[in-house]
């Protein structure tokens, strides 16, 4: 898949815009690592600044001698630079353009929409994953819970025995093309994919997941109905052996049911669905082909909160999809604790329970922290906080 990637681009004139970012820089190094020269590389750093900024959105993952090696890779070869003054110089001459997932939030990337409408293919990052990468994708995206889905789901798909790889919306995850000489067609790559990464993206994984859709980002899209159309391009190129796994609880996730070429397969945490994942007994199960497995009791999930059990449901749902054991999923389930600025049990001091969740960054991604913590689990401890003028 690499060969055929880079036989497409060999002879453009490529334009990457944001080359000191996550994105921008993969894509660099990625065709420059493949023999592609005839690239225009732009960044609305200046080149004395560009190393700094280089190193502040590389430092979550890539280790200081690796940073200075790729700066003095992309500063040092045969890229052409346009930095601050002369930031998108010869945009309309470009036969592709590689923008990362925010280039529209910025009023000096008016010239890459005009190019854009005017026919030259807009690429990204993400974009090139699925044009790269030989093994299947396990797509996950939806408004809260989506990365806490990703990290389960690689977690029971490892414990199964298969090779996983993780490539998340984040500054702390390595992207997939740094390490595709390592990834064979055997293995899966487990995507989390952000409303931006799905802005004109081309393809759709071959397991797709929505764990549920509420306002967020309308001043990307505009308006709550945008972003949902947004959030359904992940099913969009899916074909008819592909896989939707769908919130039936949710009304605007389960609404996307309709557009799926493939089979629609919903997780719900309120009732029992004949194929799918539910509540059976207060167990987490997953059911499929015939087959019934009772993982895990909802008892026994570390953090708490119905939105964990959602989480839960989904994350059992696609890695049983793809391959994964129910022994696996089980004690995956078990074993979780939860991930860094996600409802993280922190510690308890003096018969106090912290919790740290600051990534709790919308509505409904708070008020799902709120109930989880004034749940039945600790009824002696719950106590009412007046929020309204927080609100």
């Amino acid at each position: 898949m690499i060969a055929e990637a880079i036989a497409r681009l060999r002879d453009k004139r490529i334009h990457v815009v944001g080359l000191s970012g996550t994105e921008g820089a993969a894509v660099a190094q990625f065709l420059l690592e493949h023999g592609v020269t005839s690239i225009t590389a732009h960044d609305l750093q200046t080149a004395e600044g560009f190393p700094a900024a280089f190193r502040r959105y590389h430092g979550g993952w890539m280790d200081p001698a690796a940073q200075e090696a790729a700066i003095r890779r992309l500063l040092g070869g045969p890229i052409q630079l346009r930095f601050r003054d002369r930031y998108l110089e010869d945009i309309a001459r470009a036969e592709v353009i590689y923008a990362g997932q925010a280039w529209f939030r910025h009023p000096e990337n008016a010239p890459v929409a005009r190019a854009r409408d005017a026919g030259t293919p807009l690429s990204s990052m993400t974009e090139l994953f699925f044009e790269t990468v030989p093994c299947p994708i396990l797509g996950v995206t939806g408004t809260n819970g989506k990365f806490t889905v990703v990290q389960l789901a690689a977690e029971m798909l490892a414990e199964s025995g298969r090779r996983t790889f993780v490539s998340g919306n984040d500054r702390t995850h390595v992207p997939i093309l740094y390490r595709l000489r390592d990834v064979a067609r055997d293995a899966i790559l487990v995507l989390e994919i952000s409303n931006r990464q799905l802005v004109g993206l081309r393809y759709s994984p071959r397991i797709a997941v929505i764990t549920n859709l509420a306002p967020h980002h309308l001043d990307d899209h505009g308006s709550f109905e945008a972003y949902v159309r947004v959030k359904s391009g992940i099913l969009a190129h899916q074909g008819t052996s592909d896989r939707a796994i769908l919130n039936a609880d949710d009304p605007p996730t389960w609404g996307l049911a309709g557009m799926a070429r493939g089979a629609v397969v919903p997780f719900s945490r309120l009732r029992e669905v004949d194929e799918g994942a539910c509540i059976v007994a207060g167990r987490i199960t997953v059911r499929l082909g015939g087959r019934e497995d009772r993982l895990c009791d909802v008892s026994e999930l570390a953090v708490p909160g119905t939105h964990m059990v959602e989480n839960a449901l989904a994350a059992a749902l696609a890695a049983r999809c793809a391959g994964a054991s129910p022994e696996a999923v089980a004690s995956a389930l078990r074993a979780f604790r939860g991930l860094p600025y996600r409802m993280r049990f922190v510690a308890e001091v003096s018969g106090v329970r912290f919790y740290e969740d600051s990534l709790a960054t919308n509505p409904a991604a708070a008020a799902a922290a709120i109930r989880a913590l004034t749940s039945a689990r600790w009824p002696a401890r719950s106590r009412s906080v007046p929020c309204a003028p927080c609100c």
